[in-house]
Parts: C-alpha cells; structure tokens; sequence
C-alpha cells in the first residue's frame, strides 16, 4: 500500500537530488568551457583562421609568404619585431600576428599582394648567421612551415664561417666580440669606416691563394728536372757504347 502507482509524480526529495545533480553537470561543463577558450591561440578571434604562414632566408633577408587567394580588405602592419596581417579570402576570415626571432629593418621592408597569395620581403638588421626559427617562441606549430624554395644553405653557411672568423679574430686580440671593430671612432666628427666583415673574409682568403701559388711556383723552379737528366745519361752511355764499338 506504501508504494506509488506507475505514473505518478516523483517524491519531493528525488527531485531536489535530481536538480542538484544537473547543477553540478552544468558547473563542470562551464569550467571546461573556459579552460579550452584558454587554449586557443591568443591573437585570432574564434571565428577567424590562422593562414598557412611559409618561410625562408638568407644571411641578411627574411622572405614570408601566405597562399591567400582572392584577398579583400586587407590589413598588414610591419614592425621592427613583428608582422600583422588580417584579411578575408573566399568567405574566411583570416589573422595572425608573427613575433619575429629578431628584428628587421622596417624602413626597407615591403610587400607584395597578388591574386593568389601575400609575400614579404623582410631585410634584417645585419647579415648574420642564419637564424634556426622565425619565432620568438619555441613552440611549433602546424600552420609555419619553411619554404625550401627559399632557403639558400649555401649563403647560410658563408655567413656562419664569415662570423666565427670574426669572432675568434676579436677573442685573439682580447677584445669583446660584441664591439663591433677596433678602429670605429667614438663621439662627434666624420664616422669611421667599418670593417666589412665579408670583404676581410674574402681578402684574407685571396691573400692565402695568392701565398699557397707563389710558395708552389717556389718550388717548381726549385725542383730538379730529373726527366731531362736521365735522357741525357741515356744519351751518354749510348755515345759510349759507339765509341767503344768504334775502338
């Protein structure tokens, strides 16, 4: 007799279990909610995309390209340590901002927008070494991707052996590698002129050519022609041998 038909309308105290249990599923749900807004990337909008960012370099250059087609309304900001580019391509809105490595030479930048991409054209602020990322930040990410149509390892590696040369130069001479050149003048007056590095790598490398040539055209005049000497013994004995028969 205690218990409830089929049907019929549940116990004051079931119901409060029940409500209080969906409380605490929405709570969860929330907080779940806002860690992973947390995790997106912090310079898009969450109805815009990241556009595939491609890359490459020379000792002195960055080169940047996003394949973009049918571009509108674009926005693209250069600065010294960054790059900025918001657009609309085919129905997508697309942004990104790219804290470089290092920086650039802002005043001789510049770029390019066709029908099917946005290409850069970045000088750096002094030829060096090739650098080993295009970010700041150390993470990696689907979207950057090195062009190796525009990676020239050959200028690369020229620079790396141009800067170690110039580097164990200066700890040679006792001075701070990061000084720039001795002879550069400080305060007023007319600017010294600056060491090129590359010119002096070049230099040193045709003085060690032209050393190497004239020690080897040194020993060629030194060295005796043993050929000749030995004909000339052939000779001899042979006349002998004739002389001999003769007698």
């Amino acid at each position: 007799l205690g218990r409830s038909p089929q049907g019929a309308a549940a116990p004051p105290a079931m119901l409060r279990r029940s409500a209080g249990t969906h409380c605490r599923m929405c709570t969860s749900a929330l907080r779940l909610a806002t860690a992973l807004s947390a995790l997106a990337p912090r310079w898009t909008a969450a109805d815009t995309k990241i556009p595939i960012v491609k890359w490459g370099q020379k000792a002195d250059r960055l080169y940047i390209s996003m394949p973009l087609p049918e571009l509108t309304d674009p926005d693209v900001r250069i600065e010294e340590d960054e790059i900025f580019l918001s657009a609309h391509s085919r129905g997508q809105d697309y942004e990104v901002t790219l804290k470089l490595l290092r920086g650039i030479n802002v005043s001789a930048s510049k770029h390019n927008i066709n029908q099917w991409s946005v290409n850069f054209d970045l000088p750096k602020l002094r030829k060096e070494p090739c650098w080993k990322r295009l970010l700041k930040e150390k993470t990696t990410y689907s979207w950057l991707k090195k062009d190796h149509d525009r990676m020239y390892a050959q200028d690369c590696q020229h620079a790396k052996e141009m800067w170690r040369d110039t580097y164990f130069r200066a700890k040679l001479e006792g001075r701070d590698p990061s000084s720039g050149p001795p002879d550069a003048e400080e305060g007023g007056g007319a600017p010294a002129k600056k060491a090129n590095a590359a010119d002096d790598f070049e230099e040193k490398k045709q003085k060690e050519r032209e050393d190497f040539e004239k020690k080897i055209n040194a020993f060629r005049k030194k060295a005796v022609p043993r050929q000749k000497k030995k004909k000339a013994a052939k000779k001899s004995q042979r006349r002998a041998k004739s002389n001999a028969g003769e007698l």
